[in-house]
Parts: structure tokens; sequence; C-alpha cells
């Protein structure tokens, strides 16, 4: 770590201060899970959740057979979410900023433990690109270290809760540094299947979860088609002016055809979503998390639903050269 600070100048070193001190923070506040569970003075609601957890991890571990050691045995109690990440991407590119790091390589975001510090490096790169600053309820640290069931998401609802610690959780099996859409499609696939998986092995309505990452799937898709539309544009031999003005107007074409298809895409619930201003580091950040899930779930169907051959099969993947992990034919759309 040290040795990679000196690489970066002045704006990397505090970038690194402020991760090492926000992470050592969190860290330093965790309780034990189950103490918590046990004390009568824990306020039911956590302890049901924390109860929840505690399920979850059972099933991730027994059935999905994914790593956990550690992980979720704690709780911290946040004012506000833990982390705010800044995306960027050229103003006529969907195409994210890389920012890189010591030992994961380069992913499209930077993240923050101080809001005040996200913004300002927002403000920074505004500039010269488009920009999308956003918070973050759940992050994993890869096995570096065990991490804790946060306030920010521990009331989600029971789905949503599977999805996001399995999600987590996969980011330990399988890591490429430097691949983030590769990553960020794995967990995706893991989060969402699991979930179907534990829904379906408890008799709860896995039925309604699928409906809802069917509009999922169904709104990322539409996504795509605009992302498609917006690169043809930035491909034009124009001059910028003209991009730009083109640009705002696809963007109001975009808000105005979601409008006609809300029905299959989420009956309004991404409506504050499309009402936030749009631009390509925004669209960027869906294609990192959506664009190879297809593949994963390909992959998933050709072992039989095994889960350790998928990681297996996954792993292998991961140890190609990143231009030869998927055919022609496979690659994300």
């Amino acid at each position: 770590m040290a040795s990679a600070l000196t690489l970066g100048g002045c704006a990397n070193i505090q970038f690194y201060t402020q991760a090492v001190t926000g992470q050592a923070a969190l860290l330093s506040s965790r309780r034990d899970a189950q103490a918590l569970i046990d004390a009568t003075d824990t306020d039911p609601a956590l302890v049901r959740q924390l109860q929840l957890v505690s399920r979850l991890l059972r099933f991730a571990e027994d059935d999905l057979q994914l790593p956990v050691d550690g992980r979720y045995r704690s709780y911290v109690e946040l004012d506000g979410v833990p982390v705010w990440n800044v995306v960027a991407a050229p103003e006529f590119a969907i195409r994210p900023l890389p920012r890189c790091y010591p030992l994961i390589g380069c992913a499209v975001y930077r993240g923050y433990f101080n809001r005040r510090a996200a913004e300002r490096e927002a403000r920074r790169l505004s500039v010269e690109h488009d920009v999308y600053l956003y918070p973050v309820t759940a992050y994993s640290t890869l096995g570096w270290f065990d991490d804790p069931i946060l306030s920010s998401f521990v009331y989600y609802g029971e789905a949503a809760l599977a999805d996001l610690i399995f999600h987590e959780l996969a980011h330990s099996v399988v890591y490429v540094p430097g691949d983030s859409g590769f990553n960020e499609g794995f967990a995706s696939f893991v989060g969402n299947e699991g979930a179907i998986a534990y829904l379906e092995a408890n008799g709860l309505d896995a039925a309604q979860y699928r409906e809802r990452l069917e509009a999922a799937k169904a709104y990322a898709q539409f996504l795509g088609d605009w992302r498609g539309r917006l690169a043809d544009l930035y491909r034009e031999p124009i001059s910028d002016a003209a991009k730009r003005l083109l640009k705002g107007e696809l963007f109001v074409a975009m808000r105005a055809s979601y409008g006609r298809n809300l029905e299959r895409l989420g009956g309004g619930r991404y409506d504050a979503t499309m009402a936030r201003p749009l631009n390509n580091a925004r669209l960027a950040l869906v294609g990192t998390y959506e664009d190879s899930k297809h593949n994963f779930e390909r992959l998933f169907g050709e072992v039989g639903g095994d889960w350790r051959a998928f990681y297996a099969a996954v792993g292998d993947l991961a140890a190609l050269a990143e231009g030869k992990r998927w055919t022609v034919n496979d690659a994300p759309k």
C-alpha cells in the first residue's frame, strides 16, 4: 500500500487515506450479531433481521456452496450509507473511466466513505466527463476483512436481502482484477439465482421475485438499446456541438419511450430513476452489472445447476485473457 501511494501523487494519497480511515472506523464499530440477538434490549425488528441474515448465511454455505467464514457475523449501525461511488465517462462515449488500485486492479468506480470528498471528486471530473454520484448500501472487501451486516441494508425485504448477501459473498469466490463487467455480472447472477433458490426452498413467493427480476432485465435491455443508439451517434463524423444537441434529444426520446412502455418496464418501478439526470456514466454503470449476466445464466444451465461445477467453470473463464472469456456469439450485448 505504501509504495502504491507514492506513485499516485497527492490526490491518490488523500483518497487512500480516507479509504483506510473509513474502513478502520467501520470495522472498529462492529458488534457481535449473536450477542445482539441474545440481548434483551435489542430492537425486536433488528433481532428478526439479524436472525434472517443467519439463516441466509446457512443457506449460502450449505446450498449455494459460498464461503461464509466470518462474514456477516457482526453488525454496524451507521448514520446513512457507508460509501459514495463516483463513476465517470467521456462526454461522447459510454465507456467508464477506469479507476485503478493496488491488488484489485481497475474498476469502473471510485468509492468514498466521506460524501463531501465524493462530491469534490465528482465536481472535478464533471469538467470534462459525464459523472454519476450514487450511494452504496453494501460492498465487499473480497475476503480481506470479515464484512459486517450494515444498518444501510439490514432492513431489506427477505428476497432483496438474500440477493444482496449472496451477491457480496460471490465476490470472494471469483474476482478478476480489472474486469468489473465480469465480476459484477457473475455476482449479480449468483445473487439473483441464489435468492430464487432460497425462496423456493423455504416455500416463499419465488414467482413474484422472478417477475421483479424479469422487469429489471427488461429495463436493463431497454437501457442497452438506447446505449446503442447513443454509441451510433458518437461515431458520427459531425461536430461536438451537433453531437451535444442530438445527445440531449436522444435522452428526451428515451424518457418518452420509457413512459410508453411502463407496463413491461416495471410498472413505474423506475420512475424516480428515470426522473434523475441521464448521462453516459449512469448508462455505463448499468452495463457493468447487466451485460454479461446472460452468459453466466447459460453457463449455469450447461453444468446442470450444480453450484460447485459452476464456480469451477467460472474460475476457468477468469483464468483466460479478457478478450477470450466469451465467444463472439456469447459476448455481452
